[in-house]
């Protein structure tokens, strides 16, 4: 039996510094009838984003025979949205969460 483990942490931080929508200019008359550019000045910061985000794996593989296996895989996952706007409006939703998934499989080797 073969036996895997992995475990990553990720901190993640990203910001537009600078963004000048001033020079956003269409003559597409569906653009223009859909879209507007009046929001693109709060971009700096509703781009202030801060993820953490830890996962963990576990896994084992066992042979039958040298062709035949099975196989399964346990792994966790766990989310932090550390959104840090003056606001505090979150323009895509508060998406803290965790989640728990597996896997069995059976494979033959030819």
């Amino acid at each position: 039996m073969k036996v895997f483990a992995n475990v990553t942490y990720s901190d993640v931080t990203a910001k537009i510094t600078e963004f000048t929508p001033a020079g956003f200019v269409t003559t597409d008359p569906v653009i223009n009838a859909l879209y507007s550019v009046d929001n693109l000045a709060i971009y700096p910061e509703y781009s202030a984003l801060h993820y953490r985000q830890g996962d963990v794996q576990l896994g084992c593989t066992y042979n039958f025979t040298p062709a035949l296996y099975t196989t399964a895989q346990l792994g966790y996952q766990i989310f932090g949205d550390i959104y840090t706007s003056s606001s505090n409006v979150h323009p895509l939703g508060d998406q803290t969460g965790s989640v728990w998934s597996g896997a069995l499989g059976m494979g033959y080797k030819f």
